[in-house]
This record gives structure tokens, sequence and C-alpha cells, in this order.
């Protein structure tokens, strides 16, 4: 029978207690399977490939990871750390230049395992999955991630109230996700088409936000996010 993936194993980045040479095996191992995944897809590849291909034991491999899905949440939670991180350290600005940034600063860490989280996003949307993106088992993830985004909101140069800033988090989440499967797809020259998708949202949300401050922007946002919330909301999951 199939464990199911816990609390205690989602959201949680590094375990605790690695020394820091532990630390380094388990990434060593967790960036080899990325790697497999991508070469020969999420499905195909077998805990024994992964150790071999990453020089360790069977045994050493599953001290670390008892099995692949493991893996896929420590990307999950280590790209969701590092977000974290990276909008702590965000310059004061508008909320379109926060958001921007955010996003771009994302695709740089992102970039290689892009073809690895090609294969995985296959696994991510399938509903019943249980590493489901918008499963009820990442629901800690997606609820840090969405503070991420309240975060660059709330600490913009034209904040909101925090009711709107709620709502504008949960759009956020959702047009983050649309936006890296965009990514993953493209295909042009060094994702040229993303550069350009990334930039045009930024000028469209600048010319947007000034709207927010009329009652009739406002409820239709909340209108959104009463339709979107239960997805892609804090406590969200489907």
């Amino acid at each position: 029978m199939t464990t199911q993936l816990t609390t205690e194993t989602v959201g949680k980045g590094e375990p605790a207690g690695l020394t820091p040479k532990g630390e380094q095996t388990r990434k060593h191992i967790l960036e080899t399977a990325l790697g497999l995944f991508a070469d020969k897809g999420y499905q195909a590849t077998t805990m024994r490939e992964i150790a071999a291909a990453a020089g360790c034991s069977l045994g050493l491999t599953y001290r670390y990871f008892s099995r692949k899905e493991e893996m896929v949440v420590a990307l999950y939670a280590r790209t969701a750390q590092e977000l974290e991180e990276q909008v702590a350290s965000l310059p004061h600005g508008t909320i379109a230049e926060r958001y921007a940034a955010a996003l771009e600063g994302d695709l740089v860490r992102l970039a290689p395992f892009r073809e690895a989280m090609g294969t995985l996003f296959g696994v991510a949307l399938v509903p019943d999955s249980e590493l489901a993106v918008l499963g009820e088992n990442l629901q800690e993830l997606r609820a840090q991630v969405w503070g991420v985004f309240r975060k660059v909101i709330m600490e913009a140069s034209d904040a909101p109230k925090p009711k709107q800033a709620d709502d504008l988090a949960t759009a956020f989440y959702a047009g983050y996700l649309a936006f890296l499967l965009f990514w993953l797809q493209d295909r042009t020259p060094n994702q040229q088409t993303t550069q350009e998708l990334l930039s045009f949202g930024k000028d469209l949300l600048a010319k947007f936000r000034p709207a927010l401050r009329l009652p009739l922007a406002g409820k239709q946002l909340a209108r959104l996010v009463k339709i979107i919330g239960p997805m892609f909301g804090p406590m969200g999951n489907v």
C-alpha cells in the first residue's frame, strides 16, 4: 500500500537534523533524480536507477527519500522557500514591479530544472494524483506561496487595503501557475515569448492597479476570487 504524503513531509524543505554533508548528499540525490526525470520521464525512472546515477547505495537513497513522490515534494518545497527568500529581499516598488521581479527571479532559479518540471507537470495536473499541485496534500505549500505573493503586494508602494490584498494574492497565485505552464511549453529561443509575456503583464498590471480604487473594479476582482478562491486560495483544495 502506498503511504500518503503527510503534513510532516510537505512544505518543510530540508529535513531537520541533517549534517551539512547529509544536506549535500540529499541535494545531490534530488538533482540526479530530476535529471533522470527529464531524460526518461517520471513514471519510467526507478529508485534503483536514481541511486546508481547518484553513485549512492539504494539503502542510502531510501534514507533520504522513501519514494519518488517525496523527491517531487522536495522540489516543490525548495522552490517555494527560494521564492520566499527572494521576495523578502525585493526592493521597495510598485506591485507591478515587485510581482514581475518575483516571477523573473523564479524563472532564473528554475531554468536548470525546466525539462524535469515539464515531465512532472503531467503528474502535477492530474486532479487525483497525490502530487497534484492543486490537491489537498500540497495545501500547506500553496498557502506558503500565496503568503509570498501577499507579501509582494502588502510591502509595495501602492499596496491596497488588506482584504483587497488577499484577493490580489489569490489572483497572483493563479497567474503564477499559468505563467509557469506557459514557460514550460514555450519553444521559442531562450523562451523569448515568455519574457514578452512577463513584460506585457507588468505593463498591464501597472495600468490596472489604479482602477482597483474604483468600487466596480474591486467588486469584479472579488467576484473573480469567489470563483477561483476554492482552488487557488490559501486554504483551497480540489
